[in-house]
């Protein structure tokens, strides 16, 4: 069992800086034992990047109804009626993207931003700078908490987290300029001002196949193609935290890269003249 000391020292070998701004995907299970568990893995963050860093994770919303009224999807009225409205003071986080993220959520301080089903939590100085505004139809893309992160200069850490976890890829699909990109439709229970739940509509990119070739099953998504793509390049960090083996991003470098990867490939000559 490591303590939660070696675990800062590790973060810090890879390049986890004092003040920097850290998006963190975590598998906990690849980490392995640490004193105080995933409290403990959040502390060890915490002391990484200082007093003056802040952490980002990728919580989403363990009640969304993303899947029950995608295209169009009808639920049943008593199902409708019941569903709890996304609250983010009390919201839980989606488990498949990590139990970490319950942990950053549930941590003092902790700000969580108003889109249910792309939901972040942030913990640090600039929290609420990164989370707000994050209005629906802007999920992952211009005006989202992941294009400021980007801007600021973020970091991503993958501790253990394979590469299809590179959430910050998906700002590269929204703003890269290449045709085709597929859309999703769907419905999120918001909070009224009379406290009523208000069901509103959302029209955003498919962040599960950006193109039709990235949204086979079994098949590599955009994601992950980019990122297998990048890490060969060697323009990041990558080495052990507890068990696991771990990559550190710079943020602005990896979406640049994916963005051209995007444009390069996919392309149309077609669509814009003398390009």
């Amino acid at each position: 069992m490591r303590s939660q000391t070696t675990i800062t020292c590790e973060l810090r070998s890879l390049g986890v800086n004092a003040g920097d701004l850290v998006m963190v995907h975590a598998s906990l299970k690849a980490i392995g034992p640490i004193e105080g568990g995933a409290v403990g893995l959040v502390a060890a963050l915490r002391d990484a990047v200082g007093t003056e860093g802040t952490l980002l994770g990728y919580a989403s919303w363990d009640r969304s109804p993303y899947d029950e009224t995608l295209h169009g999807a009808k639920m049943d009225d008593q199902q409708r009626r019941n569903w709890p409205p996304f609250d983010p003071a009390t919201a839980g986080t989606y488990r498949g993207f990590g139990l970490l993220n319950h942990y950053l959520a549930t941590s003092p301080g902790a700000l969580r931003s108003g889109h249910p089903d792309a939901s972040m939590v942030a913990l640090g100085p600039r929290a609420r700078f990164l989370i707000e505004p994050h209005r629906l139809g802007e999920a992952f893309g211009n005006g989202s908490p992941i294009e400021r992160f980007v801007n600021e200069g973020g970091k991503v850490l993958l501790l253990g987290a394979g590469l299809d976890a590179l959430t910050v890829l998906h700002y590269a699909e929204a703003i890269a300029e290449i045709p085709g990109k597929r859309r999703v439709t769907y419905e999120m229970p918001l909070q009224g001002a009379d406290g009523q739940t208000v069901w509103e509509a959302v029209e955003d990119f498919d962040s599960n196949g950006i193109l039709d070739c990235f949204a086979i099953e079994g098949q590599p998504d955009g994601v992950e193609t980019i990122a297998r793509a990048y890490v060969p390049l060697g323009r990041h960090t990558q080495g052990q935290v507890g068990c696991a083996h771990c990559y550190l991003f710079d943020a602005r470098d990896i979406v640049a890269f994916g963005v051209s990867y995007l444009e390069q490939r996919y392309f149309a000559p077609s669509a814009k003249p003398g390009r």
